[in-house]
C-alpha cells in the first residue's frame, strides 16, 4: 500500500485525518529514505529521481513531469533562470549562464551590423539601457570576468564598426574621432552632442566591467515590515537598495538624497516594493528642462495623482 493510498481517498479527496496510519505513512518514508541513499551511493541517478518523487509528492498527490526535470549532481551543476549553479572545491558559486552570457554579445554584434549608417550618440544611447540592464540581473552574481569579457567583445564591435566606416583611415585617426579619455581610459567610446535644450553634451558608453557586485543581504531572523518596532530597520534596508537602483554619482541618486528618499507626495520611502517614476514639475512641453532642479521622484500611482489635477495647479503631463 503506498502512502497516497492511506491520506487520499478513492476519487482524490482527502479523508479524515484521524483515520490515516501515521505508524504505517511513517515506516513507507523511512524505507524510501533508505533506499534513495543506497541509490544515490551507488550513482544511480535515474532510480534516485524516481524514489525522490515518490517521497516527496505522493502524500500531495502531485507528480515531478519528467520531461522537464534532471537530476544531476551539483559538482556538474545546473543551470536556471540565466543562472548556472555549481561547486567548485566543496564551495557553491553562481555564474552568468554562458549560453546566455554568449547570445548576448551575439546580439550586441548583430544590433551593430543593423546600426552600420548610424551616429555614433545614437550608438551609445542604444547600447547604454541593454548593458545596464543585463547588469542589474547578474550583478548579485559571481559575474566580474563575465563583465569584463562583455566588455572586450562590444570594444571589438565598436572598432569593427567604426573601422569599417572609415576604411582608407588610419587607427590613429579613428581612435581619435570615436575614443577618448574618460577615468583614465584612453579607449572610452564617446562624443559630444546636444540635450534636448541644444547644450553641449557628453555621450558615454556605459564600462560595464565597472558594474559593482551586490550580495544580497538576508533579512536579521523573523523580522517582520509588519512589525512597526523595526520601522527604522527596513527604511534602512530600503534606502541600502535604493543607493544601487541608480548610477552612483548620477542625478537620479542625487534627487533621491534630496528628497530624503521619500515621495514627496505620500511621504513613504521611495523603494517601498511601489514602481517609481521621475516627474517633471515644469512638463517638458512647455519648456522644463531635464535638469535636477526641474525632477521630482515618485512613486506610480503618486505620479498619477499628481497629473490628475488641474492644469493650473499641477501642469500638463511631463
Amino acid at each position: 500500500m503506498s502512502s497516497t493510498s492511506l491520506i487520499n481517498g478513492v476519487e482524490g479527496q482527502l479523508t479524515n485525518w484521524s483515520q490515516v496510519n501515521w505508524k504505517q505513512v511513517r515506516k513507507i518514508v523511512r524505507n524510501l529514505r533508505s533506499r534513495i541513499f543506497r541509490a544515490r551511493k551507488l550513482g544511480q541517478w535515474k532510480r534516485l529521481k524516481r524514489l525522490q518523487k515518490k517521497q516527496w509528492l505522493s502524500i500531495r498527490g502531485l507528480e515531478i513531469s519528467p520531461e522537464k526535470t534532471r537530476i544531476v549532481s551539483i559538482n556538474e551543476g545546473f543551470n536556471f533562470l540565466g543562472f548556472n549553479l555549481r561547486h567548485y572545491d566543496g564551495r557553491l558559486l553562481i555564474k552568468p549562464q554562458k549560453e546566455k552570457v554568449l547570445a548576448f554579445c551575439k546580439k550586441i554584434g548583430e544590433l551593430l551590423s543593423e546600426m552600420k549608417t548610424a551616429a555614433q550618440a545614437n550608438i551609445i544611447e542604444t547600447l547604454n539601457p541593454i548593458l545596464r540592464g543585463f547588469a542589474n540581473y547578474y550583478r548579485g552574481a559571481v559575474s566580474k570576468q563575465t563583465f569584463s569579457y562583455i566588455r572586450n567583445r562590444v570594444k571589438l564591435y565598436l572598432w569593427r564598426w567604426a573601422s569599417r566606416r572609415h576604411p582608407n583611415k588610419s587607427k590613429t585617426w579613428i581612435q581619435r574621432k570615436y575614443y577618448g579619455k574618460f577615468r583614465g581610459d584612453n579607449w572610452t567610446f564617446m562624443c559630444k552632442g546636444t540635450d534636448r535644450t541644444g547644450k553641449e553634451k557628453l555621450h558615454i558608453l556605459y564600462d560595464i566591467s565597472n558594474t559593482p557586485i551586490v550580495r544580497h543581504v538576508k533579512v536579521k531572523g523573523d523580522s517582520s515590515p509588519d512589525d512597526l518596532s523595526l520601522k527604522e530597520y527596513w527604511q534602512n534596508r530600503s534606502t541600502k537598495h535604493g543607493k544601487q537602483y541608480w548610477a552612483k554619482g548620477s542625478k537620479y541618486e542625487q534627487l533621491a538624497k534630496f528628497q530624503n528618499w521619500k515621495c514627496p507626495v505620500c511621504g513613504e520611502h521611495l523603494f517601498n516594493g511601489e514602481e517609481i517614476e521621475t516627474h517633471h514639475i515644469e512638463p517638458v512641453a512647455d519648456g522644463g528642462l531635464n535638469d535636477i532642479e526641474n525632477l521630482m521622484h515618485l512613486h506610480k500611482a503618486c505620479h498619477k495623482q499628481v497629473h490628475s489635477k488641474p492644469k493650473s495647479k499641477a501642469g500638463s503631463k511631463a
